[in-house]
């Protein structure tokens, strides 16, 4: 048979996390602990077979400024006033292809931002905005990822695009993810590395 390399990621740090982290008083690391241990038990309980690698996207926050460095030097990505950083979608040919998603009722879930190029151009480095946020230092800036990047830097560092023994065959999740998230990380992958996800 085949020897299989699973990875199942772990996104801990997330809008959703920030506010309820903020709510009760913790820390995002304590919040999302708590939650990645309640699952680790569920599967376990469950006699679920525990993937080759887990990783946090917190622990990849160095291969997310690189990626978005990247992008930014490439001319695909472009930072707005109060410091957001954006990708350019219009600079993918093939954004929308995956998802066959081109309305823009469809596109309002992204949020609309006044200084965005086009509706569908999405966050990849949200500026430090003050006491109720969370940031990190880092060369663009103080400030956090955006969703879609932290999934795509976790896959250059930890597979195929990383010069490691394994190939990417089969990228899955829930089909609530294939618009925006799987859309964009197709996108920024493409722009950036050149290959598909």
């Amino acid at each position: 048979g085949y020897e299989v390399v699973l990875v199942r990621n772990f996104t801990d740090i997330d809008d959703k996390i920030i506010n309820k982290a903020f709510k009760e008083n913790k820390s995002i690391q304590e919040l999302s602990s708590i939650y990645i241990e309640s699952y680790t038990r569920d599967l376990n309980a469950l006699n679920v077979k525990k993937p080759s690698l887990e990783p946090k996207a917190s622990e990849y926050l160095d291969a997310m400024v690189s990626m978005i460095e990247t992008l930014l030097e490439k001319n695909i990505a472009y930072k707005v006033s109060n410091g957001d950083i954006y990708l350019d979608t219009s600079k993918d040919k093939d954004y929308g292809s995956l998802s066959v998603h081109n309305s823009s009722i469809e596109f309002g879930r992204i949020g609309l931002v006044q200084e965005k190029r086009l509706e569908q151009d999405f966050v990849l480095w949200k500026s430090y905005k003050g006491d109720n946020d969370v940031g990190f230092d880092s060369p663009l800036g103080k400030g956090r990822p955006g969703w879609h990047i932290e999934c795509s830097s976790m896959v250059f560092k930890t597979l195929a695009l990383a010069n490691t023994p394994y190939q990417i065959d089969i990228h899955a999740g829930g089909v609530d993810l294939l618009f925006p998230h799987h859309e964009n990380e197709a996108c920024q992958t493409r722009c950036a590395f050149g290959v598909e996800i």
